[in-house]
């Protein structure tokens, strides 16, 4: 047998990418001759250092802070979606708060300062008649972040910013209830939210090994697509949760999931533009100032599924 090449892929978050944590154990990534492992780096900026300096080679960023950091000289190049495409955050809200003028003083969790959802909460905030700056307190969980169903349920935080599965999950503990999702219409309905991103160095001198783990990538998001149930099982197995509440987060993420790696320009135009927007980026840009479309794939060649 050929020797497979060893590559980190590098993630934001424990709660990213679990298509491809499926992937792994599958065998899909060996079958392509990829021994691939993730790596956490917590935090859209801190993750973005990793990607700019080359220790992480390829991997999943949202695309807030892929841009800000590729805007101010960054070293990498968006190269495809992930398949969390659209917003996939959604606001939890302790029980016993009634109403968006009631997070005023409140204090809300999310990933880090500066990433991705620091910025999407500021889209939300104001269009609810909320000042970010004022009435609201960002409370950054970086490594406790895969805590934060517990840190709201010890009173810590009143709210959060995630994703799944930790919703379902506070859901199921009558801990929060679900006022929105970040893709609503009110909000950020037509966007490109996780991106895919490579190190210069590496799309140039290993192109073949960026196909082969996007190919890996694919491959890993149609079987979950196909196979809901065990892929709820493994998630439910990866938060030591129950399926009932793993099951109720695919249920509500996997329709909207991008199976194919295809990137929205227009949703990454409407990111680049929100950056603008707010100041993290200070000049207008286009979205294909910061992407390598070289490994889009051929429309002919994707797999049509049903999703």
């Amino acid at each position: 047998m050929a020797r497979l090449r060893k590559i980190e892929y590098g993630l934001p978050s424990g709660n990213d990418a679990l298509t491809v944590r499926l992937g792994i154990e599958k065998g899909i990534f060996e079958a392509e001759g990829l021994d691939l492992s993730v790596r956490i780096v917590f935090g859209g900026p801190e993750v973005a250092a990793a990607y700019h300096s080359g220790d992480l080679p390829i991997g999943n960023i949202g695309s807030p802070s892929g841009l800000n950091a590729i805007a101010a000289g960054g070293n990498f190049r968006i190269i495809a979606s992930g398949c969390r495409q659209r917003a996939h955050m959604f606001l939890g809200v302790r029980k016993g708060i009634g109403g968006f003028q009631e997070l005023r003083g409140k204090r809300l969790g999310l990933l880090s300062i500066g990433s991705c959802p620091s910025w999407i909460a500021r889209k939300m905030l104001i269009h609810e008649g909320l000042d970010p700056d004022k009435d609201i307190t960002f409370v950054p969980l970086l490594e406790d972040y895969p805590r934060i169903i517990e840190i709201m349920a010890d009173g810590r935080i009143d709210a959060c910013l995630a994703t799944e599965p930790n919703l379902s999950i506070g859901e199921e503990k009558g801990i929060l209830d679900i006022w929105a999702a970040a893709y609503d219409e009110p909000y950020l309905p037509h966007y490109q939210w996780i991106v895919r991103v490579a190190h210069a160095d590496f799309i140039e001198n290993e192109p073949d090994l960026v196909a082969a783990v996007l190919r890996g990538c694919r491959r890993s998001a149609h079987y979950a697509a196909r196979h809901a149930d065990e892929f709820a099982a493994f998630v439910a197995r990866r938060y030591g949760t129950s399926e009932r509440a793993a099951q109720r987060a695919v249920a509500r993420e996997l329709p909207h999931y991008q199976l194919d790696c295809q990137i929205d320009l227009s949703g990454l135009q409407a990111s680049v533009d929100m950056l603008y927007e707010f100041g993290g980026i200070e000049r207008p840009m286009r979205a294909e100032d910061f992407t390598d479309l070289r490994f889009q794939p051929d429309p002919s060649a994707i797999e049509n599924i049903s999703h």
